[in-house]
């Protein structure tokens, strides 16, 4: 009878998903430490409430600019489905 406690013929190391999430939590603490260290000083603090705002900008920009194309699609769309549209009726008209 084999003692069910005892590891058999275990290759060794830490189970792949258990590394995964420990680096993962491990580089989110880096990361989460270094933001403090840059927000722990004044002018650091500026440096990034302005590049955050310049990134709002940005993305306020880039949604308008694919809110336009999104009405353009759209308005092109149209036309195109009036065109079909209106050639199918001819197309009854001249079958008929």
């Amino acid at each position: 009878m084999n003692d069910q406690n005892k590891p058999e013929d275990k290759k060794g190391g830490v189970n792949p998903a258990v590394a995964a999430v420990a680096g993962a939590v491990v580089g989110a603490a880096a990361v989460g430490i270094a933001g403090v260290a840059v927000l722990a000083n004044k002018n650091s603090r500026k440096k990034a409430e302005k590049a955050i705002d310049a990134a709002k900008d940005k993305i306020d920009d880039l949604k308008e600019n694919v809110e336009g194309k999104i009405e353009e699609g759209k308005e092109k769309v149209e036309k195109v489905i009036t065109a079909v549209k209106d050639a199918s009726k001819d197309v009854v008209k001249a079958a008929q």
